[in-house]
């Protein structure tokens, strides 16, 4: 669909993303830029020769920008984006927690093995081996939204020192980085690393640094999936994650504590520390309930050898393993199980031996099991999102309501409306949780975003009071309400009628970010 030569987006209230104040006016398009943006005073007398949307009553924003999703293959098997678009998400950054879609080493199958945890439609193609390659496939595919692709440090491992577990030599680690830079070269805005994820989790320091450099020669950004988000280890993984990353910008991937004890404060005041002598922020998800591989809930010594090793121990090893995590069974429910979809829904309190039945399913389903896990507590996630330097990441993906394969937590469908909804609760102002959602996460990783000229038209219009998440857990494919409009690239993906057959997306690409 090619957009109108003009559009008139008439008499909104513009946020327009840089943290100013509101102002009623109107934002013009033309072809897929932001042509002009003017306060309702200075409306010329005859208007605007353009195609008309009424806003009166309305928030006029930048679309919001999801800094931590994990849609790399879902966007391909749901190029409609329901879940993204139906609350306002017009741009995703990929590529996260230290896995991206590629580059594959030539060994497609075992680089899946390795980001199972974020495939919930293994039956997408994936024909590229390089990160030039998937990029071009993202760019080729129809979809609704855009798509920025960090390179996950775990898949660069991967490619470039197949199959090894720990430290690595000198030429292996010159090897990783070389991968994470001709990612930077082909488009990726900058890498992530999942330190709590094979093989992340067992890579040594010199290795991680390595990577680091990479991204920081290019001006890129780590994002970094911290080790551990224990609230009595989160301190010294948020050191961790900053000693690795020095010199290049970092971003704290969903700051969270687990086991929750009171000390979240004790974090979010390391991390103002840490940002008077280094680039760093970090990115929050309003909920208290996480959602990852059932493997991550077995100790660090016990994972960190390796899904295939970890398997081998067999049921009663692991369920001890489970039982030592020093979560309740009653906080777990079951959200995919690749070989035993009856599982998935499942809580293992419903057990008469619970980490039996979790152990067993480990095994049965050889380790493709996802878990959410209530491990958080609602004062440390009002605390993040009433910090200014928190932005907002889903951690979800680009779903259809048609997906059936797990169960989708309910940010896959709701983050951003749940978040406005609580900040403005909690007293962030209209400005301030905008540009939180959308200017503030595109500056990070290098892409446009704002109601500016020459900028792309990639705008949202909701109600204020309006906006909010319907998704639960019970039902999570439930669409935001409030959202009225959404444009991409100036075409609208989401009207009136709901959600259209555009598909204007494009990849924004390190090199031609402005």
């Amino acid at each position: 669909m090619t957009p109108s030569a003009r559009t008139a987006i008439l008499s909104g209230l513009v946020v327009d993303g840089s943290g100013d104040e509101p102002f009623l006016g109107d934002v013009l398009i033309a072809g897929t830029r932001i042509d002009a943006v003017v306060p309702l005073a200075a409306r010329p007398h005859d208007g605007y020769d353009a195609d008309v949307i009424d806003a009166e009553g309305l928030v006029v924003a930048p679309g919001f920008v999801d800094i931590h999703c994990h849609s790399d293959l879902t966007r391909l098997a749901y190029p409609g984006g329901e879940s993204r678009v139906t609350q306002g998400i017009t741009t995703e950054v990929v590529g996260n927690c230290g896995m991206s879609a590629a580059p594959t080493g030539g060994d497609a199958a075992g680089l899946a093995a390795l980001i199972a945890t974020i495939d919930v439609t293994p039956g997408t193609p994936r024909p590229w081996s390089t990160v030039a390659e998937w990029l071009d496939a993202l760019d080729e595919a129809p979809s609704s939204t855009n798509v920025a692709a960090l390179v996950g440090h775990g898949s660069a491992r991967h490619a470039a020192a197949p199959g090894r577990v720990g430290e690595l030599s000198e030429a292996e680690i010159v090897a990783v980085a070389a991968e994470v830079t001709r990612a930077l070269e082909a488009g990726c805005v900058g890498a992530s690393l999942g330190l709590m994820y094979a093989p992340g989790e067992s890579a040594g320091r010199d290795e991680l640094r390595a990577v680091a450099q990479a991204v920081a020669d290019a001006d890129g950004l780590v994002a970094a999936h911290l080790r551990d988000y224990d609230a009595r280890a989160l301190t010294e993984s948020l050191a961790e994650a900053a000693d690795v990353a020095d010199g290049a910008r970092l971003q704290i991937s969903h700051l969270r504590a687990t086991h929750p004890d009171g000390r979240f404060a004790e974090a979010i005041a390391a991390v103002e520390r840490l940002r008077d002598v280094q680039d760093a922020s970090a990115d929050c998800y309003p909920y208290i309930a996480g959602h990852t591989t059932l493997l991550q809930l077995l100790p660090s010594r016990i994972r960190a050898a390796g899904p295939r090793a970890v398997l081998a121990l067999g049921a009663p090893a692991l369920a001890e393993g489970l039982r030592d995590s020093g979560w309740d069974p009653g906080q777990i429910l079951v959200m995919k199980a690749a070989a035993t979809p009856e599982a998935v829904g499942r809580t293992p309190a419903e057990q008469a031996r619970p980490w039996e039945w979790l152990a067993e399913l480990l095994v049965a389903d050889g380790g493709l099991v996802d878990v959410a896990v209530e491990s958080g507590s609602w004062p440390d996630v009002d605390l993040a999102l009433t910090t200014d330097w928190v932005t907002i990441g889903s951690d979800g993906t680009a779903l259809s309501a048609a997906h059936a394969s797990s169960a989708a937590h309910p940010r896959s469908w709701g983050t951003f409306p749940a978040a406005f909804r609580r900040m403005r609760a909690l007293g962030v102002p209209l400005s301030a949780a905008v540009r939180r959602m959308s200017v503030a996460s595109a500056e990070r990783v290098g892409v446009p975003s704002g109601l500016r000229p020459g900028l792309p038209a990639d705008v949202v219009v909701f109600a204020e009071d309006g906006l909010d998440s319907s998704a639960t857990f019970a039902e999570p494919a439930r669409a935001a309400v409030g959202v009225r409009r959404v444009l991409v690239n100036g075409v609208p993906v989401l009207d009136e009628d709901g959600i259209t057959s555009a598909r204007p997306g494009r990849v924004r690409r390190r090199e031609t970010a402005s």
